[in-house]
């Protein structure tokens, strides 16, 4: 996996492969196809719940131990429960993102094994990640592990697990977490320059949030000098960068494949600036694991439900807008990704005709702004960084 600076992660070298394994990576990609559990329900649900996807059960909570919800994005709810898969369950491991000690502006795949590695990656990283890429440590473990990947992550990881019998035996806990999409390698370096960081070479430490709720985006160099911005301002400028095209046209931010995900409380904001998390259950697992987390100490948890989820976050509104998006993609000839029990017609409806007319309109011009009718290309890509770079936290 390589970054494309102004795009995001990509996979190098894939022309050479046998047509066979293309076929395999097109069947797993959620870049092409993702499925929701509610494909196989039959249930009518009403607007929130349609917009939330199946759950188990909601809750809104946080991390009870002060450490991990202070360094934590939302309440540190993702990290609590992996630490509890680590420490009281005997899970081996635990995939996940952390910051890129050499190049701070990105990310790179970690595995941790203990809490210090966890609180390491904990904290939003608002840049490109390719988690996926380290299911092999999983795959190879002698026990059950825990995967933290973006929704987009955890789609892959619910298909390769149907056909790689110990990549199955072996997820013990999927863990995932709200997503608006992820803006590109260069969106993180331009913010850094507004700071005053025109060398990135000189960067040692550059954070998206935490430390507070939100936190703020803060970038320290080599003197030891350290400025900051408020989370408002640092996601409204990576908001309005050119995400890639699949992160406009996500049904899913809020994980359906994942056993428990977990994203900001946002109608909470004014209660204080601890972290407070809504955490929804997407399986029986899940639902086990973090009961069990909170009777074991590890999580505070009231009962919530798909209503406050839509009321604390924004983002849902995506699903409302992607069928007008698909809709211009197909009218224009171009592949259109095939998403399966996330019932965009009915999200879309509650738009109405003119916000769906509006949204299709935007995105035809963007597909001819942007250049989205021309093949993507890696060029300006920089060198590849190979897995064998992964580090063991």
């Amino acid at each position: 996996m390589i970054d494309v600076p102004d795009v995001g992660r990509r996979p190098l070298g894939v022309r050479q492969l046998p047509l066979l394994v293309k076929d395999q990576i097109a069947a797993v990609c959620p870049g092409a196809t993702v499925v929701s559990p509610a494909a196989n329900q039959h249930r009518q649900s009403n607007l929130d719940e349609i917009l939330v996807g199946p759950t188990d059960a909601i809750w809104e909570g946080w991390a009870s131990d002060q450490e991990i919800r202070h360094i934590g994005s939302s309440g540190g709810v993702v990290t609590a429960l992996a630490a509890y898969c680590v420490e009281q369950l005997g899970m081996r491991l635990v995939v996940h993102t952390a910051m890129e000690p050499a190049e701070p502006w990105l990310n790179r795949t970690v595995v941790s094994t203990d809490r210090p590695g966890l609180l390491r990656g904990a904290g939003s990283r608002y840049a490109p990640s390719s988690p996926v890429e380290a299911l092999r440590e999983i795959e190879d473990a002698d026990g059950p592990c825990v995967f933290i990947g973006k929704p987009c992550d955890v789609a892959a990881v619910a298909e390769l697990r149907k056909s790689r019998p110990s990549l199955d035996r072996n997820l013990g806990l999927v863990l995932s977490f709200f997503c608006a999409g992820t803006p590109p390698t260069n969106a993180s370096l331009g913010l850094a320059e507004e700071l005053g960081f025109d060398d990135p070479a000189r960067i040692v430490s550059l954070k998206y949030r935490g430390e507070g709720w939100p936190g703020r985006f803060r970038v320290r160099d080599l003197d030891g000098r350290e400025e900051s911005m408020t989370y408002d301002a640092s996601w409204g400028s990576l908001a309005k960068t050119h995400r890639q095209l699949r992160c406009q046209l996500c049904p899913d931010g809020l994980g359906e494949l994942s056993d428990v995900t977990s994203g900001d409380a946002w109608h909470r904001k004014g209660e204080g600036s601890d972290g407070i998390s809504v955490i929804l259950a997407r399986t029986e697992r899940g639902r086990k694991m973090v009961v069990n987390a909170a009777e074991a100490g590890y999580l505070t948890i009231t009962p919530s439900d798909a209503a406050q989820v839509v009321r604390a976050q924004g983002l849902v509104r995506r699903r409302r807008l992607v069928a007008a998006r698909l809709a211009a993609l197909r009218v224009l000839g171009l592949a259109v990704p095939v998403y399966s029990g996330f019932r965009l017609r009915r999200a879309a409806s509650a738009e109405g005709p003119r916000v769906f007319v509006r949204e299709f309109a935007g995105t035809v011009q963007r597909i001819f702004n942007r250049g989205y009718r021309r093949p993507e290309t890696l060029a300006g890509a920089p060198r590849l960084r190979p897995s064998g770079e992964r580090g063991r936290a």
